[in-house]
């Protein structure tokens, strides 16, 4: 039998395939590109939120810093101070506590008195730990006092800055245990800045706005600017690293801005003082938790998703597609073959036998004989009768769920049949017939019709094949309970790669004689499988083949 070569599909259909599969990956590309550009534009923008939010918060940082000394100190209504009656210009700290919420008092004193005697103006809500408890309640927010031990501490440092002419006074000391900063404008009498006439200040508490100041300002910068409001992370530490605002921040994209905890105007001329520690604390932001940015990423990654899943499931589409038209045209080309192999198989016996029918018709019996003649026609009768067979078992094949009648059968009725239907062949060909049943073997549960279509199919393609050995030996034994029965040829044998292949329908190998239709090693193929059983074939080229039917016993 010769092999049947696939036949590819046609030119138009393949440059078709080659043009989808290309548009595909373009478009998957592009796709792919558009949304990996689209991702990274959100990670910029984020980025550049980030970073104007840093920008925002050190200008936020340094202007709220720098607001008591710029617009509170320099105020007109400090020179309506009195040192005998304060209480005119408490007001004016009442505003300023209301506005900036890191000055603790503000202090004011004038040259016709003693430095001790300078008044304080100190929260009621929050008194400083220096300042005795109020005993007398008051719903004004300004306490009016005086307290000598801790203006002398704050004067000393002012009269050092004061006696080198200096117009601001900033410092850091300690009073009562707790670390302040000090700010403090100075103002002289003379031009040459000799005589000091007045001197207004602030205190600021340094734990305190470690502690509230800073993560209280951060939010309100933040809220102030809207557009920052999508979950920036934002961090503020001090110059030993220790988290004054917001929390520790692990995203490597971090902006830093870098700011000195002063409270007032760092681009004044100020005197530098040994008291005052000027540090670089850092302002840091990352757009890490940034929502658009992590919706974004989100719906990024999701349609990358979608996308590669779209375009694995089509570019698998279209394989399937070409193997299935490729397929398609080869069972065509198999069905053609198989068409036009029928088509001489039937003729051939038609035409021997419309001769013999001819020559017996006229007369003409010179050269062979009345019996001869007869035994032709008998011969291509029987061929053509299981030609007929095979290709209506092939009509029905493919639902033959209801054509079998199952009854108990003895496997020597089945040897009887295949006797009887090539006895007269195998003794033309000078083949030796031999039988061997096992004495325990079983009936076997079959339709007999059905096997001794499957056994002739085995026998024939036997007696086809079998070359130089003219031995056909069948056998029957009981094995687990089922009866396995092989039909041995000493015949030209199947290639090892072909066995899986023969019983494929329309398969033809490829030392497969001229005429036959492929259909034989199939149909028996499934006719044992429709019986509960299994055919194997084991051959060796040149040696022989022997095909195994394992049966389930009734």
């Amino acid at each position: 039998m010769r092999r049947l070569l696939p036949v590819s599909t046609d030119r138009p259909a393949a440059w078709l395939a080659i043009g989808i599969c290309a548009s595909v990956a373009l478009l998957s590309w592009f796709g792919y590109r558009a949304i990996v550009e689209w991702r990274n534009a959100s990670i910029l923008l984020a980025d550049r939120r980030a970073s104007e939010a840093a920008d925002l918060l050190l200008l936020g940082f340094a202007r709220d810093m720098s607001g008591a000394q710029e617009f509170v100190l320099n105020l007109p209504q400090w020179d309506q101070f009195v040192g005998d009656h304060p209480q005119g210009t408490s007001n004016v700290a009442a505003n300023a506590f209301a506005r900036y919420p890191y000055p603790e008092s503000f202090f004011a004193w004038r040259h016709d008195f003693p430095t001790e005697t300078a008044v304080f103006f100190n929260r009621h809500d929050r008194r400083p730990s220096w300042a005795p408890a109020e005993e007398i309640p008051s719903l004004f927010p300004v306490v009016v006092e005086r307290h000598a031990d801790t203006a002398r501490i704050i004067f000393e440092h002012i009269m050092r800055d004061a006696a080198r002419g200096v117009e601001l006074s900033a410092f850091q000391t300690t009073l009562a245990g707790t670390e302040y900063q000090i700010v403090a404008q100075l103002t002289y009498i003379d031009i040459f800045h000799e005589r000091l006439a007045q001197v207004v200040g602030f205190t600021v508490n340094l734990p305190w706005v470690q502690q509230r100041y800073f993560s209280q300002l951060t939010q309100e910068v933040l809220r102030i600017g809207q557009k920052f409001d999508h979950g920036l992370s934002v961090s503020v530490t001090n110059s030993r690293g220790v988290i004054v605002a917001g929390a520790a921040l692990s995203d490597p994209n971090v902006h830093r801005r870098q700011f000195t905890p002063v409270f007032f105007d760092p681009d004044l001329q100020v005197y530098p003082s040994q008291d005052l520690a000027r540090e670089s604390w850092t302002i840091s932001v990352s757009p890490a938790s940034d929502s658009s940015l992590s919706r974004a990423l989100v719906v990024a990654n999701r349609m990358l998703m979608i996308g590669t899943v779209s375009s694995l499931a089509l570019a698998i589409g279209l394989i399937l597609t070409v193997r299935a038209e490729k397929a398609t045209a080869r069972l065509a080309d198999m069905r053609s073959e198989f068409v036009s192999t029928v088509t001489h198989e039937l003729k051939l016996p038609i035409a021997t036998i419309q001769a013999a029918a001819e020559t017996l018709s006229k007369g003409r019996l010179s050269s062979i004989s009345f019996q001869t003649c007869g035994r032709i026609v008998l011969m291509e009768s029987k061929r053509l009768s299981h030609l007929v067979e095979n290709l209506l078992a092939y009509s029905r094949v493919t639902d033959v769920a209801d054509i079998y009648t199952f009854e108990p059968l003895d496997v020597t009725a089945i040897f009887n049949d295949i006797q009887q239907d090539f006895e007269s062949l195998l003794d033309q060909r000078g083949f030796d017939l031999e039988f061997h049943v096992a004495q325990d073997t079983p009936r076997i549960r079959a339709d007999r019709s059905a096997l001794r279509l499957l056994f002739n199919n085995l026998v024939d393609n036997a007696v086809k094949y079998s070359g130089e050995g003219r031995v056909l030996r069948l056998a029957a034994s009981s094995i687990n309970g089922r009866v396995d029965i092989e039909v041995t040829d000493a015949g030209v044998g199947i290639p090892p790669e072909e066995i899986l292949l023969v019983t494929r329908k329309f398969y033809r190998g490829q030392a497969a004689l001229a005429g036959g239709s492929g259909l034989g090693l199939a149909i028996a193929h499934r006719i044992a499988e429709d019986h509960g059983g299994n055919l194997d074939i084991r051959s060796e080229v040149g040696k022989g083949t022997t095909v195994t039917v394992s049966l389930p016993k009734a």
